[in-house]
């Protein structure tokens, strides 16, 4: 019975976790880009009380949704979004990161930056715009009237390869795996990408966790009174 209650506890920490990650999806449900996360499944509640150790259908860790959002026009010559497949590369504290969010602004030196401040880097380092309003071209290339700006630098990543979120809707390849260059990206200028997460798709799951969760709970409460009552009645011999 001991296992039985440490594979429960298992399972509803397995459903708490699912819990936090849909939480977080609806949170961000409309941030620009957001991916969202999928909980990956372990040993649900029911399985467990009926036996079933090792079958996975139960929200856990998280692994990312990298389903394209939608394009949404804002007009802003600063606003980026990329067609497809492909990430942009930020230049942070921390090292680079990759991100779909291409909600750009000019900093006070007319470097191209994120709204947290992090340039955004080119194929030949980060990006200084002087002059005019630019125009940026489908493969990247950043102009002002016919001077080159640069090009931006747009990275994907290889099949199976696991995105680890680091938060601000960017991310770093697991096990330190090296980014792909895109062969041939495709940059959409005065438009933004929406976040993937479908809302309503995601209240479900809620509620589904929820009731696994709370079926976790009432086993556990009365396993527990069960306990009580045995030791009471033993106490009575």
């Amino acid at each position: 019975m001991t296992t039985t209650i440490e594979l429960i506890a298992g399972a509803m920490q397995a459903q708490a976790e699912g819990l936090r990650t849909i939480g977080q999806n609806i949170a961000n449900s409309q941030s620009v880009a957001y991916r969202r996360e999928i909980p990956v499944s372990h040993a649900t509640f029911e399985q467990v009380a009926a036996g079933v150790e090792s079958q996975a259908a139960g929200p856990a860790l998280g692994a990312l949704d990298l389903t394209p959002g939608t394009l949404q026009s804002t007009a802003s010559p600063l606003h980026l979004a990329i067609e497809g497949s492909g990430f942009f590369v930020v230049s942070t504290s921390r090292g680079e990161r990759l991100t779909r969010r291409g909600d750009f602004r000019l900093d006070g030196d007319g470097q191209l930056v994120t709204q947290a401040g992090d340039p955004v880097l080119g194929t030949s380092g980060p990006i200084v715009i002087t002059g005019d309003q630019p125009t940026i071209s489908p493969d990247g290339t950043v102009r002002v009237a016919t001077d080159v700006m640069g090009q931006l630098r747009i990275v994907d990543v290889a099949s199976g390869s696991a995105l680890l979120p680091v938060g601000d809707c960017s991310y770093v390849l697991a096990d330190g795996e090296p980014a792909l260059e895109s062969p041939s990206p495709t940059v959409r200028q005065g438009f933004l990408e929406t976040s993937n997460v479908q809302t309503v798709n995601e209240m479900v799951q809620l509620m589904d966790t929820l009731r696994r969760f709370e079926a976790g709970q009432h086993f556990v409460r009365g396993y527990d009174d069960m306990i009580d009552k045995a030791i009471t009645t033993l106490g009575r011999i």
